[in-house]
């Protein structure tokens, strides 16, 4: 409704981002969901959700583009409406491909059949990432804990650290893994089957087109977009596996939360220790489990909070693995604080 209708002025373009104020309350209220919720729908009904929210994905992506295009830059009162415009854009947008548009994505590239992983892999290119279903299912899912996961964000690493050592860490990963799956065809054309580099060139043709028909100022925002729901994904990577490595404070996929905002906004994504004891179940056969730390709030404060004050999150963290491990009786390991461990 915003990219269709706009662009707005810059009273009007405030009111927008109104909601992202009501979400993050209602996730700060934390409201748990219930265990015992009776599922009324079929599968297909889910599905459904899944194939609009893909539909949406791209719609939204292509109104943005003209949404930008149209902006007016002419007198000083435009460059100010838009600059406004443009944020407003980032935060929506962004926000919505980091969400709904990656967790989609993630469903599907989790699916046995080839036309919903196909599905899943363009939605990871209308965010530039295509190579993380490379880097997630064969790396992060069959090496989690261990050290050789990047995924796993380790026990004292600022939320920056972390992004710097996956952001090239993943691209590199998944070309290696591509080269040692190929190496044994012995077509001499074996390159253009690597999957990694196919995304890299559709999304490489993908920027060349819009460029070519909304102009460089619709391009820069596309890669904007995409940078910003990079760094949503990888932060809910963060707080779900930090300082889990090793079974230091217990054999546990990932920390918890029970928040109702975040499974159902979320497809169940916040059910995360499911989905790793399964992860071929569907987002809506995905049981909800305690036997990790538990976070205090949902996945949308969560992921501001480690990012706008990641020394006290690590500080509630760590506390929180102290608990966790006392619960679990698990004998005392040591070094015991965070700055006895050196990576």
């Amino acid at each position: 409704m915003f990219l269709n209708n706009g662009p707005y002025s810059i009273h009007e373009t405030l009111l927008w981002t109104l909601p992202f104020g009501t979400v993050l309350w209602l996730d700060w209220l934390n409201v748990e969901s219930s265990q015992h919720e009776e599922h009324e729908y079929e599968g297909l009904f889910y599905d459904g959700i899944v194939y609009v929210l893909f539909v949406l994905q791209f719609v939204n992506i292509v109104l943005m583009l003209r949404y930008v295009s149209q902006l007016q830059w002419q007198t000083q009162n435009d460059v100010l409406a838009g600059i406004v415009n443009l944020i407003a854009v980032r935060f929506l947008v962004a926000t919505s491909s980091g969400t709904s548009g990656i967790v989609v994505a993630h469903e599907l590239i989790h699916r046995p059949q080839h036309y919903m992983q196909l599905m899943g892999r363009l939605l990871l290119c209308s965010v530039c990432y295509e190579h993380f279903c490379i880097t997630h299912k064969r790396g992060h899912h069959l090496s989690f804990g261990m050290p050789e996961d990047i995924a796993t964000a380790r026990l004292g690493e600022s939320f920056r650290d972390y992004w710097r050592r996956v952001y090239i860490g993943y691209l590199r990963y998944a070309w290696h893994s591509e080269q040692e799956r190929l190496s044994t065809d012995p077509n001499p054309l074996r390159l253009f089957k690597n999957q990694v580099l196919q995304g890299l060139v559709f999304e490489l043709l993908l920027l060349a087109v819009i460029i070519s028909v909304f102009g460089w100022l619709a391009a820069v925002m596309f890669l904007y977009q995409a940078f910003a729901a990079m760094r949503i994904l990888e932060a809910v990577n963060y707080f779900q596996h930090w300082g889990l490595g090793e079974g230091r404070y217990g054999n546990t996929y990932g920390w918890v939360t029970n928040s109702w905002l975040s499974r159902h906004v979320l497809m169940g994504l916040s059910h995360h220790i499911g989905h790793h004891q399964d992860e071929n179940k569907r987002f809506y056969e995905i049981s909800y489990s305690e036997a990790g730390p538990k976070m205090p709030y949902g996945y949308f404060v969560m992921n501001l909070w480690i990012k706008l004050d990641n020394a006290s999150y690590q500080k509630m963290a760590l506390r929180e693995l102290q608990r966790y491990r006392d619960q679990v009786a698990l004998p005392p390991t040591t070094p015991t604080t965070m700055l006895d461990y050196h990576y």
